[in-house]
Order: C-alpha cells, then sequence, then structure tokens
C-alpha cells in the first residue's frame, strides 16, 4: 500500500467541501469525509487501476458525491492533486 499525501490546493478543495456540505447537513459532511477515506484508501491500495486522464494523471469518481479524486504516483506516494466538483474548475 503507498503513501498518500495532498498538496496544498488539494487540502483547500477538501476542506472547501467538507465546509460546504457542514453548512447544510452534518451528516452529509461526515458521509462525504468518510467518502474522501474510503477513496483515498483505494488510491493506495491500487494507484494504477484507476482512468488515466492525461500522462501521470488518474481520476477516482466518488461514489454518492459530485467530487473525483485527481491524483498521481511518484515512486512510492500517491500524490492527490485536486479534490474536484464536477462542476467546477474544468480545466484539471
Amino acid at each position: 500500500m503507498l503513501s498518500v499525501t495532498l498538496s496544498t490546493s488539494a487540502r483547500q478543495d477538501l476542506a472547501d467541501a467538507v465546509e460546504w456540505y457542514a453548512r447544510h447537513s452534518i451528516h452529509n459532511a461526515q458521509r462525504f469525509v468518510a467518502e474522501y477515506g474510503r477513496m483515498e484508501a483505494l488510491v493506495a491500495e491500487s494507484p494504477e487501476r484507476w482512468t488515466m486522464i492525461k500522462p501521470g494523471v488518474r481520476r477516482l469518481v466518488f461514489r454518492r458525491f459530485p467530487y473525483s479524486l485527481i491524483y498521481s504516483v511518484q515512486g512510492d506516494h500517491v500524490i492527490v492533486i485536486a479534490v474536484k466538483h464536477h462542476a467546477r474548475r474544468p480545466g484539471i
């Protein structure tokens, strides 16, 4: 299993999403955090399994939320580049 590190922008993406869900429903915020944890574990376990969206960059789509985990594998580390909402920041 590889270690996972969030970039500064991915950490902010995650914090913004949790904050948004918490303002609307603590329960959904907790579900989002749990889903993020599940996604992180999946990419740590099988990083090459998920869709390559450009050379060296992969995407794993959340099951219950309109988000994707955008990441790259660098040696024995997974670097999360973004926690991307599907309706925002289309250039990522």
